[in-house]
């Protein structure tokens, strides 16, 4: 059938897996929903993290992944609770592990991976919620007309992003984090996904206000600029009320935290102060220093970092073999100077 010169003008097409919009139509929609369900699936096979940075347990990208006695790396807070519920076995191997918390080490690589992968779920979903705000914005100074976005559409990426594990405090333009763009947008419903997935409510953005004055701030200027579809007086005043709510857990939450950070760092240094009393008693007591802590002094040429020069009395000393070794070479050193500088001052008097 042949297009008309309406049809032939608006070129609007999804991309072959369904998730981004090609079109030179400045009417076209952002955020179009999705046609079809393999189309969907397309979309939500991009952004899922790769196998080895989900966890066994919980199925979600990890945050803070260890690994435990059989070699596989899991969620901590997970797998804590997993031992805490009386299990010896592993999660994945179903073996008996002799050892449970004691033995957990980070995964440093798996860790800075799943971070990698997290930021770039935030920049996108940073992109989808500035275009939903931007769009709000050109809608009430046009006084009327569409939002220019599928709500639908619109908040299935939302939803995907965050089950991905999308950081939803990274921060975009002017120092806005997805929830303030939601909220100054009058999107509450889209708000409350973010929610759900631990948003943060105190976070300030650049002109200082945090999540409960944007959304008083943006209740504000509705009652003065009313449009279709936006929330209602109640659906707003329970949405800050949960904001207040989430606003005090948060507070608790990082009380919590910075007790527990500091009893683990103060923990941290005494077991610092042992080894290195231990070393210490160890040395005088004659024992051989090849497999235990030495002094700094006793090595030549060594040099140590910044974290190595607080902790000193950490370092290994040399090896009895390379100990003989190096103070000969410190006398033959010593000889070679004396020579030269004896050389030199003949040469200045004799001049």
């Amino acid at each position: 059938m042949a297009l008309n010169s309406t049809q032939k003008s608006k070129k609007s097409l999804l991309s072959p897996d369904g998730t981004t919009l090609l079109s030179t139509d400045k009417d076209a929609v952002f955020c179009p929903p999705f046609p079809t369900d393999e189309s969907l699936d397309t979309y939500l096979s991009s952004i899922a993290a790769p196998r080895e940075l989900i966890c066994p347990i919980t199925q979600e990208l990890m945050k803070d992944p260890v690994v435990a006695e059989d070699g596989h790396t899991y969620e901590r807070s997970s797998l804590i609770t997993w031992f805490n519920m009386g299990r010896t076995r592993s999660p994945v191997t179903n073996s008996f592990l002799t050892s449970t918390t004691d033995a957990l080490l980070p995964n440093l690589a798996v860790g800075s991976m799943a971070n990698v992968h997290r930021e770039k779920l935030a920049k996108e979903l940073l992109d989808i919620c500035q275009g939903v705000y931007k769009r709000q914005q050109q809608r009430q100074l046009n006084g009327s007309g569409s939002v220019g976005y599928d709500i639908s559409g619109v908040s299935v990426r939302v939803e995907g992003l965050l089950d991905a594990g999308a950081d939803p405090n990274d921060r975009g333009e002017e120092g806005n984090t997805p929830l303030h763009l939601l909220i100054q947008s009058r999107e509450i419903h889209l708000a409350n996904h973010l929610l759900n997935h631990d948003a943060n409510v105190t976070i300030v953005n650049d002109a200082g206000m945090d999540c409960i004055a944007t959304a008083e701030q943006a209740l504000s200027e509705q009652q003065k600029n009313t449009l279709m579809n936006n929330p209602t007086l109640e659906e707003w005043n329970d949405f800050i009320q949960e904001l207040k709510r989430r606003e005090s857990l948060e507070k608790a939450r990082s009380e919590a935290r910075d007790r527990a950070r500091t009893q683990a760092n103060e923990q941290h240094r005494e077991r610092q102060r042992t080894l290195a009393a231990n070393a210490r008693s160890d040395g005088a007591d004659g024992g051989s220093t090849n497999g235990g802590l030495g002094r700094l002094e006793d090595g030549c040429g060594y040099f140590p970092s910044l974290a190595a020069l607080q902790f000193q009395a950490s370092i290994p000393g040399p090896s009895s073999s390379l100990a003989e070794y190096e103070n000969k070479e410190k006398e033959r050193m010593n000889r070679i100077l004396k020579s030269i500088g004896l050389i030199i001052l003949a040469l200045f008097l004799l001049t």
